[in-house]
């Protein structure tokens, strides 16, 4: 028997990513695994680079050095709409848009492959009230 606990398969690895802005170092991770399932947060003052990470972890930018995966799956070079297809998706600092709307309203906005994304079936709600609704029990295991 092995002392200690198993190690949780991670759902994001970062490895040697680096961002600099001109001669400012904004973000230098050397190695960060964030396991699955796990609630995880990430603190620091303003300007540590908690932005500039996510944006990199996402697609919005490009780092100067470094690998990350998702899932298992290098997300390097990929653009941010593509991430958000794979699943990885943030959120934004402001976000009074939708201020108005439930928790819920929002995790179902955001949710992928909506069939009322497309103009024919927005068009007849029986084409896709079966997947919203698909979506919104999704939301609410949550």
């Amino acid at each position: 028997m092995r002392p200690g606990v198993p190690k949780v398969d991670p759902i994001i690895t970062i490895d040697n990513v680096s961002r600099k802005f001109g001669g400012l170092v904004a973000v230098d991770v050397e190695h960060l695994e964030i396991p699955r399932g796990a609630i995880t947060a990430l603190i620091g003052p303003n300007g540590a680079g908690k932005t500039t990470l996510f944006n990199l972890l996402t697609g919005f930018d490009k780092p100067d050095t470094g690998t990350w995966n998702f899932a298992g799956k290098s997300l390097a070079g990929i653009p941010a709409f593509k991430v958000a297809q794979m699943g990885q998706v943030r959120t934004f600092q402001l976000t009074k848009a939708l201020s108005l709307l439930t928790v819920l309203q929002n995790m179902k906005l955001g949710a992928k492959d909506q069939r009322g994304e497309k103009l024919m079936y927005s068009i007849f709600p029986f084409l896709w009230k079966a997947k919203e609704q698909e979506i919104e029990e999704k939301a609410l295991e949550l």
